[in-house]
């Protein structure tokens, strides 16, 4: 390389380095938006304050400039990463903000939920039929059940509390958690084709401060699990962000 450099044309030259460094600058800067961006989209309540533009950016990028640097192998400054902040804060403001073909049809509420989840069991369907066949289910009250490959989370109106453990017993009890309400959101088919329906759903609750405590979805609806003293500001959220 230098001996091909050497035999151009001093002009020639100024003009080959001057490209390498803008190459290197350029690939810098796309290394440490990349950096950037992945540590912000781990935190999701930074990538919203992002997106509001409710965060300084200089403070931002003190934050984060010791774990960029780590990744990053070299020093920065905060003006580079200041710079990248703000490229990821016009993606994130497409990402956050209300969206008019984001909505739901009926949102309903219901509180005195309880949560039990036992262990993986040979006699789960078994249960699943007994509960199933309980006459309470007719007059509205509520059972879910979400299975995983080693554990089963019931949702149960409180009355049924009693009658449920009476089916579980012998199983072994992982959790068990009471004072709890639930949001049924009811939406049109086409939100399940709509990408990243949920998250815009999910989103403000979260930057909210409001716990979620599980979520149950079907094809045209989607349960959220709160506590009960997170009712109230849950249902005013998603009707703002829904209706």
């Amino acid at each position: 390389m230098f001996k091909y450099i050497n035999k151009m044309s001093r002009n020639e030259q100024n003009k080959t380095i001057v490209f390498k460094i803008e190459q290197n600058i350029g690939y810098c800067m796309v290394s440490i938006s990349r950096i950037v961006e992945k540590m912000i989209r781990e935190n999701p309540s930074l990538e919203i304050a992002l997106a509001k533009d409710i965060i300084s950016y200089s403070k931002l990028a003190r934050y984060l400039r010791e774990e960029v640097e780590k990744e990053f192998g070299h020093k920065i400054t905060d003006a580079a990463i200041m710079q990248a902040l703000k490229r990821l804060r016009e993606k994130s403001e497409k990402m956050y903000e209300k969206k008019s073909g984001f909505y739901a049809l009926e949102l309903n509420t219901n509180s005195n939920i309880m949560s039990l989840t036992i262990g993986k069991s040979n006699r789960l369907p078994q249960i699943m039929q007994s509960l199933y066949a309980l006459p309470e289910l007719e007059q509205g009250f509520v059972l879910n059940a979400t299975h995983g490959n080693n554990q089963t989370t019931f949702l149960i109106s409180r009355i049924l509390e009693h009658k449920v453990e009476e089916l579980l017993h012998g199983e072994r009890i992982i959790a068990r958690m009471k004072n709890l309400s639930q949001l049924s959101i009811r939406f049109d088919h086409k939100m399940f084709e709509a990408p990243g329906f949920i998250v815009y759903v999910l989103k403000d609750l979260t930057w909210n401060n409001i716990n979620i405590i599980e979520i149950v979805s079907t094809y045209t609806e989607l349960i959220v699990i709160v506590k009960n003293e997170d009712l109230l500001k849950a249902h005013n959220i998603l009707q703002k962000l829904l209706f």
